[in-house]
């Protein structure tokens, strides 16, 4: 009796190292397919006017946030909408500016990504200051 007792013990012990395990092995296998399909390098937002009105042809400047800032900025212009995408960036953290004369510019914004190439969207637009 003792005997099964044990058995039954270790039984029980072993399964939940399984389960565990299983539960670990599932998690890295979720995370995988999240970063494989949100890993283009994409970063795309939208520029508006203090009034909240979408600015073309504005200048929006991606810079890459390293220890001493060195790397040229990358730009892309603004459409009709206002919005910008910039494909293919490599970066975990990076500052982000747009300008058009005659409505100034916007504050510089730092985001950090969780991981390299993340498609990113600006969770606010990039409000141009009049006069600035």
């Amino acid at each position: 009796m003792r005997l099964f007792r044990r058995i039954s013990e270790f039984g029980r012990a072993s399964l939940g190292r399984i389960l565990f395990i299983a539960a670990v092995a599932l998690v890295l296998l979720i995370w995988n397919i999240h970063v494989r399909l949100n890993d283009d390098g994409i970063i795309r937002g939208v520029v508006v006017s203090p009034e909240g009105n979408p600015v073309r042809e504005a200048t929006v400047q991606l810079r890459e946030q390293t220890l001493n800032l060195v790397k040229e900025p990358l730009a892309e212009t603004t459409d009709e909408q206002g919005n910008f995408v910039f494909r293919d960036i490599e970066m975990i953290e990076f500052v982000i500016s747009a300008k058009k004369e005659g409505y100034g510019t916007s504050e510089r914004h730092r985001y950090h990504l969780i991981f390299m190439g993340q498609n990113f969207e600006l969770p606010k637009p990039l409000v141009l200051e009049t006069g600035s």
